[in-house]
């Protein structure tokens, strides 16, 4: 069995609150959580930060960076699965193509103020600066109760 198989919404979930999250990941989790078909690099490159960045493939590659070091960072996460705990990358006509794993949507779903920041304007989300406070990803009542368990 691999160290995939065992990622459960409530750890995931425990890397969404642990610490701040950041526009980048913000913005990413938004497009994977809104669609679901998986996005072209190219596509998901350019959807990420709009007309902001003048190398959205640079841009895409060092937010997928920094979430895939938050996930490994995460203490209840086994092993060095990068973004892969929550994005599941394949190919598809010969370019790689993402999409949000069930189980990472469940852990989307369990963080209300992640979910209030995605009905913002897409606008406001890409202004510099732009993040969640760890103080305020806090798990739903439910998931708080399964994660103080483990």
């Amino acid at each position: 069995m691999t160290t995939l198989a065992l990622m459960q919404p409530f750890t995931l979930t425990r890397v969404l609150c642990r610490t701040d999250l950041m526009r980048g990941q913000i913005t990413l989790l938004k497009i994977l959580y809104e669609r679901d078909e998986p996005f072209n690099r190219t596509e998901l490159a350019a959807k990420l930060r709009g007309e902001i960045h003048q190398n959205p493939e640079r841009s895409l590659t060092g937010v997928l960076g920094a979430f895939g070091k938050r996930i490994n960072e995460t203490e209840e996460v086994p092993g060095n699965p990068g973004i892969s705990a929550f994005i599941k990358r394949e190919r598809i006509d010969g370019e790689t193509h993402y999409i949000l794993r069930s189980e990472a949507q469940k852990a989307v779903e369990n963080v209300p103020v992640l979910m209030e920041r995605f009905d913002e304007p897409w606008q406001s989300l890409l202004e510099s600066g732009t993040r969640i406070e760890a103080v305020d990803l806090v798990p739903r009542v439910d998931e708080q109760s399964i994660l103080s368990d483990s």
